[in-house]
């Protein structure tokens, strides 16, 4: 019984919020050089739901759809956005090799 699912599709992440799935995370991903973000959601036995998903046998409201969209999507916009400058204050400030005490690098 498979109680958590992870995706980066928006339009599946709508399906399961719209089917009572709770939104767990939403985490940012670096994927071949782009900002991404995992949404996970969490319900006993989302594997059907998402089963019926992948089959294309998902079935939603359509303006309920387009409402949770928008949401979803700038929930995740401000995700990313979060993950990017997380990533930017991370980043050194130079390459490792320069840093004080490097075999290669020493003090500049």
């Amino acid at each position: 019984m498979e109680t958590t699912v992870t995706t980066t599709d928006l339009y599946e992440s709508v399906y399961y919020y719209l089917n009572g799935c709770e939104l767990m995370e939403i985490a940012g991903v670096k994927v071949n050089g782009k900002i991404a973000c995992e949404l996970t959601f969490a319900k006993p036995d989302i594997g059907q739901l998402q089963v019926r998903y992948l089959q294309g046998k998902a079935e939603v409201n359509l303006l309920e759809f387009r409402r949770a969209f928008g949401h979803i999507n700038a929930w995740v916009h401000t995700a990313k956005k979060k993950f990017k400058n997380r990533l930017k204050n991370e980043a050194p400030k130079r390459p490792h090799y320069l840093e004080s005490g490097d075999e290669q690098g020493g003090a500049p």
